[in-house]
């Protein structure tokens, strides 16, 4: 493999930090924003929790009674996220899609049974397909 005349030459070239100090950047590279968010909690004691011990709040939090929920959905001093999720446990009027989404984070969602005949033919109406269910009931 030849080297290409032209790379040699601008090896010699010098437009870097000899000829141009001001662009040498002494602090590194700047940190994330997301770093110094975990520094700063990790500095005011705040600690991450694992899946586990998410699940197990979950868990516990769903046999709660409803007194006991009234108080951690307006106590002051835990985590925000045991308040909302108290709060709309309580709420009656709200929508199960965050009683649905907390059970699945829990316990995972619910297996769903599925059934595929091999060399069978495809129906040709929907009428055929429920004579079919019907039958292996």
């Amino acid at each position: 493999m030849s080297i290409h005349p032209n790379s040699l030459e601008n090896l010699k070239k010098s437009n870097g930090f000899a000829d141009h100090p001001e662009n040498i950047n002494r602090n590194g590279r700047p940190r994330k924003l997301t770093t110094d968010i975990l520094e700063d909690l990790e500095s005011n004691g705040i600690q991450g929790v694992s899946a586990k011990q998410v699940q197990s709040i979950i868990e516990v939090m769903l046999n709660c009674t409803k007194t006991q929920l009234e108080t951690y959905a307006g106590a002051k001093g835990q985590p925000y996220v045991i308040n909302v999720m108290a709060q709309h446990l309580l709420d009656s009027k709200g929508s199960t899609k965050v009683l649905d989404s907390i059970l699945d984070r829990a316990h995972g969602k619910a297996t769903q049974r599925q059934e595929i005949r091999v060399g069978a033919a495809p129906p040709q109406s929907l009428d055929e397909l429920y004579e079919a269910e019907t039958d292996d009931e």
